[in-house]
């Protein structure tokens, strides 16, 4: 199995890559912990690893897709520490296909992965770019994220038959998995749900790639800190313009109206996207399926993944 290190910049590769200088990344207090305790529970269960791979990019904005100098310099730094790269994208509109084209110019240069959230991003890969691997990205896959109700649903008795249906998502479709290998995508990235996942598809040869400690819930074109300085009735209109404001502003939500007994729960909104953390049991069962061979590779990012190169 393989470890990849997502990276905020070539900075990040510029020191060791130890666990102990990777969880000091974040420097929010508030996400730090979380951080702290994934790097812990690496280490008890695999000790000091070595990443062989960077991840550089954003799945989620396309007012954070790096410029082409950033990403030429992350280029170079991952290759003089001899390690694979793969370009994170998100999902885009017409002046973001725009920009990624430039960089797919840079990347193809070298050669390396590009994990699409949009399918015409694919479709740009496919008839522009066809020495770049195309990776499908976590937004594309289709399964229930609500940590709200889906941790009840993983904790409570519930039948096999239930667990087994919310554990699935269309990647359990035979015919979406061979559609994917006909356009040349082997590689699908996963999220770890709260409900667990059923990779049993990766008995058909798609390797799988899981993120952690953070995973998505939505995601959208309207952003909640792009319009904090706007008059009400502006507030939430696509389209906005961009400031970043993303990189400094995180709202924590807890669910104190709950029905159930987790009112302590708590999610995270940055920018245009919503996060869950990965709790300690997420994290020792994910390792379980990694050690089992069903999972090719597991990233960690050691910030909320809303990075600005």
């Amino acid at each position: 199995m393989e470890w990849s290190l997502h990276i905020g910049g070539a900075d990040d590769l510029e020191g060791d890559l130890a666990l102990a200088r990777v969880a000091a990344f974040e420097r929010s207090e508030t996400i730090q912990p979380f951080i702290a305790l994934a790097v812990k529970l690496i280490a008890e269960r695999f000790g000091e690893i070595e990443f062989t791979r960077c991840v550089f990019g954003n799945e989620f904005c396309e007012h954070l897709i790096p410029s082409p100098a950033a990403l030429e310099t992350a280029i170079k730094t991952a290759q003089s520490r001899n390690l694979a790269f793969t370009f994170l994208t998100p999902y885009v509109s017409n002046e973001g296909i725009s920009a990624l084209r430039p960089l797919f110019d840079l990347l193809e240069q070298s050669g390396g992965e590009v994990v699409f959230n949009d399918w015409g991003v694919l479709n740009l890969l496919r008839r522009e770019f066809p020495a770049l691997t195309p990776v499908q990205g976590r937004l594309l896959n289709k399964s229930l994220r609500d940590p709200r109700v889906t941790t009840m649903y993983a904790a409570a008795p519930a039948p096999t038959a239930a667990i087994t249906a919310l554990q699935r998502s269309n990647l359990d479709c035979t015919s979406y998995t061979s559609f994917l290998s006909r356009l040349g995508v082997n590689t699908v990235e996963m999220d770890n749900l709260p409900q667990g996942a059923d990779l049993s598809f990766a008995a058909s040869g798609v390797k799988i790639g899981v993120y952690l400690p953070f995973g998505f819930i939505s995601t959208s074109r309207i952003c909640m800190a792009a319009g904090l300085h706007y008059h009400k009735p502006d507030k939430f209109q696509p389209g906005a313009p961009c400031r970043h404001e993303c990189q400094s502003h995180l709202l924590e939500y807890a669910y104190t109206n709950s029905p159930f007994g987790n009112r302590d729960q708590k999610f995270y909104l940055k920018g245009n996207s919503y996060f869950y953390v990965h709790t300690e049991a997420m994290m020792r069962t994910l390792f379980e399926q990694a050690r089992s061979g069903c999972i090719a590779r597991l990233t960690l990012q050691p910030r909320l993944p809303m990075i600005a190169a």
